[in-house]
């Protein structure tokens, strides 16, 4: 980790598989480490992960249960100074969705994956509108994925509800006028996931191009994460810390090795936005 004074950081979703491997990494750093989980099965699963049992002091839990508004303002109020003293703010929040064709969709499940996917962000950043007033340095880091900004059969609803999570990315950084928050959106690759499970049981509505590339690539999975770790540091780090609103592939656009012009273009431009205009 290329920081000089460890970062305090809290992990949002934290029993996922990202978010428990970024929260394993972290907490082997001795980072003082803030976790959420849903129900006390995933409160478990970070236990054993972490191998906690002893150190609680240097790891705090809490509960959120996203899918309730009453539940993401209650947690907000209840841990304010928590979120107000975060460096390194990681929301991994999302899930899948149905998997068809746009015209066979469910609409009440396409809403399910709206909300968990865009809306409770919505709501989440809506009231933290305080916290955003303090001048604590602090890096938010949302994920895309597949199809949020190209053509993914059969993913409309995981797909939209990504772009829109792109789209906030970039207004917030335009809305919040503080230049010590700093929001960026990580498309991580492919992990095997839970996500990535469901996917590849519906092999028969997916295309036979990406069922090929997902049972190529999941080789890639630890890799990626390990992609995902180093490109959040490097964000942090005094050499990307004026990097915001951007989407970056953490597992293709190679950003840790940008000589400094580069990274200027980068932050100067709208390369890596919603267009994902790339270098020539």
């Amino acid at each position: 980790m290329d920081i000089k004074k460890k970062p305090i950081v809290t992990i949002l979703g934290s029993s996922s598989e990202i978010g428990l491997s970024l929260a394993k990494k972290y907490y082997e750093k001795n980072c003082e480490l803030n976790l959420s989980y849903r129900g006390k099965k995933n409160k478990e699963k970070i236990i054993n992960k972490l191998n906690i049992f002893n150190e609680k002091e240097k790891v705090k839990l809490f509960e959120l249960d996203i899918l309730k508004e009453k539940n993401i303002l209650k947690f907000i109020k209840k841990n304010k100074k928590i979120l107000e003293k975060t460096n390194i703010l990681i929301l991994t929040f999302a899930e899948q969705g149905q998997i068809d064709n746009f015209f066979k969709l469910n609409t009440k499940k396409f809403y399910k994956t709206l909300y968990i996917n865009f809306f409770s962000y919505v709501i989440f950043f809506q009231n933290l509108s305080t916290i955003f007033k303090k001048k604590t340095k602090k890096l938010i880091i949302l994920f895309s994925g597949g199809g949020s900004v190209s053509y993914r059969k059969n993913f409309f609803p995981y797909s939209l509800s990504k772009l829109c999570l792109i789209k906030l990315t970039e207004i917030l950084n335009q809305e919040i006028q503080n230049k010590h928050i700093r929001f960026n959106i990580l498309s991580p690759g492919i992990i095997f996931s839970n996500m990535t499970k469901k996917v590849l049981k519906c092999k028969d509505k997916i295309s036979k191009e990406e069922y090929k590339k997902l049972k190529l690539n999941l080789k890639n999975s630890q890799k990626n994460i390990n992609k995902i770790y180093d490109t959040i540091n490097f964000l942090y780090s005094l050499k990307g810390d004026k990097i915001r609103g951007k989407i970056i592939s953490s597992a293709w656009d190679g950003i840790l090795k940008f000589k400094k012009n580069k990274i200027k273009r980068l932050i100067n431009s709208n390369i890596y936005t919603i267009s994902r205009k790339e270098f020539n």
